[in-house]
């Protein structure tokens, strides 16, 4: 996936600044609770100015805030720190099932996705999609391991917020997010050099001469 503008500061806002805001705090004596609740706000108020700047409902943006609000709400009812600490298992586990169930669909999300953040690449991407059988069955295959891995991560992140001492969790946060994220490029290229399409979708482009 291309490094962009938006990336990084999906990564700062996501990732550095709840982090900064949780240890900061506790350092300063708050609660886990209030430190963690002050770390969900960043990604919160991001989702939600992207949803409305694109003024159109994308269902994974939609399932990222609804799980955000639906985790800090559970989160301050019960008054439990470690409810905090799995919140982006909520982001995983319906992320993993969106993933599946758009294999009914005749363009699953894997697909769709990916030729989202590469609109250079849309019009060759469709073109492989309408002739090439090897291309769509292997993209049905990323799908389905996408959705393997999503639930893998969700688990592991239960798994860690309550076995591992709640301080602890924060930091482990974004490591499990870096080795989920290149997990799934495992099945993405492999499935697509043996449909021998890879070269064609993710071969960098050749500058134009004029």
């Amino acid at each position: 996936m291309p490094r962009t503008r938006k990336g990084r500061w999906l990564l700062v806002v996501d990732i550095a600044v709840p982090l900064a805001l949780y240890y900061g705090l506790k350092a300063l004596g708050v609660s886990d609770l209030i430190a963690l609740l002050a770390g969900v706000v960043p990604g919160l108020i991001s989702s939600a100015v992207s949803l409305v700047r694109e003024r159109r409902a994308d269902l994974v943006g939609m399932v990222v805030v609804v799980s955000m609000v639906a985790s800090t709400v559970v989160a301050v009812i019960g008054g439990d720190a470690r409810l905090l600490l799995v919140r982006n298992a909520w982001i995983s586990l319906p992320f993993a099932g969106i993933n599946l169930w758009s294999l009914r669909h005749p363009q699953p999300l894997t697909y769709t996705f990916t030729k989202a953040i590469m609109p250079r690449r849309g019009e060759l991407m469709d073109q492989l999609w309408e002739t090439n059988a090897r291309f769509r069955e292997a993209w049905k295959w990323i799908t389905v391991w996408w959705g393997i891995a999503s639930i893998v991560d969700a688990i592991v992140r239960v798994v860690l917020a309550y076995t591992l001492p709640i301080s602890v969790v924060p930091a482990t946060d974004p490591v499990i997010t870096a080795v989920t994220i290149v997990v799934l490029q495992i099945p993405t290229i492999v499935l697509l050099r043996r449909s021998g399409t890879y070269h064609l979708v993710f071969a960098p482009r050749r500058p134009t001469v004029v």
